[in-house]
């Protein structure tokens, strides 16, 4: 399977809202955080995003910045819970501390890495949450490695609105 022809990304409150919650908790202590979101298509062109989880990580502060692993097993175990419930890995999100962007690490190591695949970088330790959405960095995979600006390729995200 590939989303390289998907182009409307659908995202709900009961996936964006744990998400930003994990990322700014993670972000109190001074650590970027890590979460996939599994999701489902609709249609040859339209993805809903369904479920988020948060694999074990180790969150790492170096001479060089910021980072989070994730062991194999618990790569496992996350794409083992999406295949349960009828669902693909198809999104990832991070935080930064400061501006939202993908650095050469988040290009060259993925979580997820299914052609098509969204990645979502959200500044600050997502401490402003929704009210930042025009700082937040929407990627998609192009190619091996290869991360384009979601905008670039013809991506429309659809939020759910905050009330519901």
């Amino acid at each position: 399977m590939n989303l390289n022809r998907v182009c409307d990304l659908r995202i709900p409150n009961t996936v964006l809202d744990p998400t930003l919650d994990f990322l700014r908790a993670a972000g109190q202590g001074g650590y970027e955080g890590f979460v996939v979101w599994g999701g489902r298509l609709l249609d040859d062109t339209t993805l809903a995003f369904t479920s988020c989880y948060v694999p074990k990580q180790t969150a790492h502060k170096t001479a060089s910045g910021l980072l989070v692993t994730v062991d194999g097993e618990a790569l496992f175990n996350m794409n083992r819970a999406f295949y349960n419930q009828g669902e693909v890995a198809a999104g990832q999100v991070h935080s930064h501390p400061t501006d939202a962007y993908h650095s050469e690490t988040d290009d060259h190591f993925p979580l997820v890495t299914l052609a098509g695949a969204l990645s979502l970088v959200i500044p600050d330790f997502a401490t402003h949450g929704r009210e930042a959405i025009d700082r937040w960095a929407w990627y998609r995979l192009v190619g091996e490695g290869v991360w384009a600006p979601a905008a670039v390729t013809g991506t429309r995200i659809h939020l759910e609105s905050q009330g519901g």
